[in-house]
């Protein structure tokens, strides 16, 4: 992320990783949420920048050294959490996935993979709807579904898609959310809940 190599307010020298000054206990860098989105956001375009010129052709080179594929980065975020970041690729940028990770600071992050699976009847289950105090809480009836390895929820800018396997039947739900609305969910007894709060 940006950084300055020493302190605006005492001019003591600064390591890159210090979010403080040692010397005089000033802030390094806007730790704002504002200032922190803005350094990522600057990361991420560093990062487009560098994967552009990767389509440049070189002198000693006939070809571009990406063909074809494409890159997704979602950022999540929301009332009391922490800002998460989704990196999807497919094609030529799949080599490219764990260097630009790396970069961003979100190694750590795994892909769930989607596991193929036959299914022979898709229905839509039996859902309840519960509004509280700033909240909607959803109850989505799953019978057969096992665990939550069974249940693959995919969060999108304005809605939630819920996708369930029970044996050879799957259920598919589509759930509206607010925007910025923070999810939590649970599993247990073949109900699925999802909180969704505002």
């Amino acid at each position: 992320m940006f950084w300055k190599k020493s302190c605006n307010f005492c001019g003591y020298k600064l390591n890159k990783d210090w979010n403080f000054c040692p010397k005089c206990g000033k802030p390094t860098k806007d730790l704002s949420i504002e200032g922190v989105f803005k350094d990522m956001f600057e990361d991420i375009e560093k990062e487009f920048e560098r994967i552009d010129k990767m389509f440049t052709l070189e002198k000693d080179i006939e070809k571009p050294k990406i063909r074809g594929g494409s890159l997704h980065i979602t950022v999540q975020s929301g009332t009391g959490m922490e800002p998460k970041i989704e990196i999807k690729t497919t094609g030529g940028y799949k080599t490219l996935e764990p260097e630009i990770k790396k970069k961003l600071g979100i190694s750590e992050i795994k892909e769930i993979e989607e596991k193929p699976r036959k299914v022979k009847i898709t229905e839509e289950p039996e859902t309840k709807k519960i509004v509280e105090k700033g909240k909607t809480i959803i109850k989505i009836e799953l019978p057969g579904v096992k665990s939550e390895d069974d249940i693959e929820i995919k969060r999108f800018e304005q809605s939630i898609e819920v996708k369930a396997f029970a044996g050879d039947k799957a259920y598919f739900k589509l759930i509206p959310i607010p925007e910025n609305a923070t999810i939590n969910k649970k599993f247990k007894d073949g109900i699925l809940e999802i909180e969704i709060e505002r």
